[in-house]
């Protein structure tokens, strides 16, 4: 039993721990890409937009404010008529369940065996654990070739600190998935990347 319940205590330690550093990011570069050319940047025309939205959502105002700083602290420049790099992002939000079943733990200590009676057995209750997902996606694309260069998507559960604090939950994701973009304006070499 002690050894079942410091396996199940270094478990929850491993997603505490995977929860408090943040959400998971994913990115991916077209390896063809010459980054060294690019030096400016614009939205695409409803950026962050889905089909019907017919105006910009506080969110997606908040998104493109948080993309436009990480892009001029790399030394892009913002450039509506003539840009290099078009920017589209995307967040979502989706309702999950997660659950696990009840683990019936039973036969333990056979040290005792035929001596006297200990314990049936017991169970780990089971759970069922729903929560909301977000994801925010955001994509590079070669204004000429009109191919994506890169993306990097966050992805976190949407708890309610998250949504008490909208601005500095904006910030930190779009900061997550630059700290993984290597690149500076018209530089071509990749900069190491923070581990």
């Amino acid at each position: 039993m002690t050894k079942m319940k410091l396996v199940l205590v270094a478990m929850m330690a491993t997603v505490l721990t995977a929860c408090a550093t943040g959400p998971r990011i994913y990115t991916d570069a077209d390896p063809a890409a010459d980054f060294g050319q690019y030096q400016t940047f614009a939205f695409v025309e409803g950026a962050g937009k889905n089909a019907e939205a017919q105006y910009q959502t506080l969110s997606g105002q908040r998104i493109e404010d948080a993309i436009n700083t990480a892009m001029v602290s790399r030394g892009y420049q913002l450039d509506i008529h003539n840009p290099d790099l078009l920017i589209n992002f995307h967040l979502k939000t989706e309702e999950k369940t997660r659950s696990s079943p009840p683990v019936y733990m039973g036969g333990y200590y056979g040290y005792r065996s035929g001596m006297y009676v200990g314990w049936p057995g017991y169970v780990e209750p089971g759970y069922v654990d729903s929560y909301t997902e977000g994801t925010l996606s955001i994509d590079l694309v070669d204004r000429q070739t009109r191919q994506m260069v890169w993306e990097g998507t966050a992805v976190s559960r949407v708890t309610s600190s998250l949504r008490e604090a909208p601005n500095e939950t904006v910030r930190a994701a779009v900061a997550s998935i630059f700290a993984q973009y290597p690149y500076v304006a018209g530089n071509s070499a990749p900069r190491a990347l923070a581990q």
